[in-house]
């Protein structure tokens, strides 16, 4: 098996094939002839899957990824100097204090819909190559377009999570109607519900499936409290169950850090990714971003490293010492090959041994003393000499996450406790990690949440974690220059929910979004 690379009208995406996919020239051949089998189709349906990847994709550091992380209790991302400065942009998220003009508010945005514009621009290819009578299409054009509404679901999910009140974009040609979360929900339900029968039931890397659209479905009903205020957990438990026991194969990495190797294309463990490759699908830099600057002669990176983004000290200490887990985070002397340990000039006063230590001593930094402060996030494979991106695939979705919603669902719905059958779920997970197992007693909500933490860290979901456990409000923890706390806006406590609606939790409308849609969007609550 190998990543196969199809260029798209707006990107390059990566699909895992067994099959050689040779270049074909749509003029030179008849329509009919033309999208007839999964592997022809991928290379149409390549452009709607091209928003995930890229430095502006799924995992960009202004965008998505980091109105789901930044805000969360997994990252910090100190001021170096004037370095990670941005205009106060990395400080907002953290304290909770962006606005409607905010960097990554308007470029979550961007992302999402982006997204749901390129699965429409497929649909609409698909209907001109086909034409408009549906009852004529064959099997592959029926599980093509299945993908792509399912993908198009996906990206509206994206959006409804963060922005709360959006709209159901259809077409190209579309007129914008601000729907509530609670319709967008449904939407997005009856889209996956409807689709699925149609898609490929065997799995198909980096590519909608029947799992996939089952994995979704799951993380819908597993926020469906959250979403419409009606809790939905025995669907979420039949959906994980679905994955479960569907015969897709998947299974859990032995090793817990192989599902994140520079080689984890085609991982069983994982359901759904965002392919990345260090030339021609692009936008892995976790490496840059986290890893202080003298790391660069370590590794012998043909580009500088960025210190930026690390993890709070408490969330650092969540881990035990035994947990295998804790070696994704980095700390201590920043060491030769040789073994002697790295000096690093930050001031007038002369080199200092380079060490990176898990508090952090200062938010922002002028003399650049907390250069070393932070656990630092060594998830994905280390790759010695690569430049500005990596190899790893990022799992969106992957299996340890079915077995967790599968437990907390459970403990749900026996009103927060543990039955044996949560227990087994996150032991699951757990035994891998070399820790000690869960039992009835000791598995608690917060104990699961804090394991989802260990298990799932900087995988995108720790903002709508917090949020289900009503824990987004919460200090982050105590530090030596004080205590976390969020920043309250003047005349709102947006960080209070308010009722069952959780509107408190979701970002504004983006400016731009409303300026050029005059009339069409009602501001979200506290903004």
């Amino acid at each position: 098996m190998r990543k196969i690379f199809i260029a798209a009208s707006m990107g390059i995406i990566l699909f895992s094939s067994c099959v050689r996919l040779e270049p074909e020239v749509y003029s030179d051949v008849l329509k009919d002839d033309y999208y007839k089998t999964p592997e022809q189709f991928a290379t149409l349906l390549a452009n709607a899957y091209s928003q995930l990847a890229g430095e502006y994709g799924y995992v960009y550091r202004e965008g998505y990824w980091s109105l789901q992380e930044y805000t969360s209790d997994e990252v910090a991302v100190p001021v170096r100097g004037t370095d990670w400065d941005d205009a106060g942009a990395p400080l907002a998220m953290q304290q909770h204090t962006w606005d409607y003009q905010s960097r990554e508010v308007s470029n979550g945005w961007s992302f999402a819909y982006g997204g749901v514009t390129k699965c429409n621009e497929v649909l609409g290819n698909i209907e001109m190559i086909k034409g408009s009578d549906t009852v004529s299409y064959d099997e592959a054009t029926k599980s093509g377009i299945a993908e792509t509404k399912a993908l198009r679901a996906f990206y509206h999910l994206l959006a409804m999570d963060i922005y709360g009140n959006v709209p159901i974009v259809l077409s190209l040609d579309a007129k914008l109607h601000q729907s509530t979360r609670a319709e967008v929900f449904a939407f997005i339900e009856s889209e996956l519900l409807e689709n699925l029968p149609s898609l490929q039931k065997n799995p198909s890397y980096g590519r909608m499936t029947q799992a996939v659209a089952h994995t979704i479905l799951a993380k819908l009903y597993l926020n469906a409290e959250v979403y419409t205020g009606t809790a939905r957990w025995q669907d979420a438990i039949d959906r994980c169950e679905e994955i479960l026991t569907g015969g897709y194969g998947y299974v859990l990495s032995p090793d817990y850090f192989t599902t994140f190797g520079k080689d984890n294309t085609n991982n069983a463990e994982i359901i759904f990714p965002v392919v990345f490759d260090a030339v021609r699908a692009q936008g892995n830099m976790f490496h840059l971003m986290t890893q202080h600057y003298a790391m660069k002669e370590v590794y012998k990176y043909s580009t500088d490293c960025w210190n930026g983004p690390c993890t709070h000290q408490a969330f650092y200490d969540a881990y035990s010492t035994s947990d295998l887990r804790k070696k994704q985070w980095f700390v201590g002397p920043i060491v030769k090959e040789n073994g002697d340990t790295v000096g690093y000039a930050y001031d007038e006063s002369g080199t200092k041994p380079a060490i990176i230590r898990p508090y952090i001593s200062a938010t922002i930094d002028a003399t650049k003393k907390n250069t070393f402060d932070g656990a630092r996030f060594f998830k994905f494979e280390v790759e010695p000499g690569i430049g500005h991106h990596a190899n790893s695939d990022f799992p969106v979705f992957r299996l340890a996450d079915i077995y967790l919603m599968k437990a907390e669902a459970i403990m749900r719905l026996n009103g927060g406790a543990a039955t044996s059958d949560a227990v087994d779920a996150a032991n699951f997970v757990r035994r891998r990690a070399g820790v000690e197992e869960y039992n009835t007693s000791t598995l608690t909500l917060d104990e699961l949440l804090a394991e989802r933490g260990r298990e799932l860290a900087w995988e995108g979901f720790r903002r709508q974690d917090l949020i289900r456990f009503k824990k987004f409000h919460e200090d982050w923890g105590v530090y030596d220059w004080g205590i976390y706390k969020r920043y309250q806006p003047k005349g709102v406590n947006r960080d209070v929910p308010q009722g069952n609606s959780y509107t408190s939790y979701i970002f504004p409308i983006p400016k731009w979004v409303m300026d050029a849609a005059p009339g069409i969007y009602t501001q979200n609550p506290g903004y």
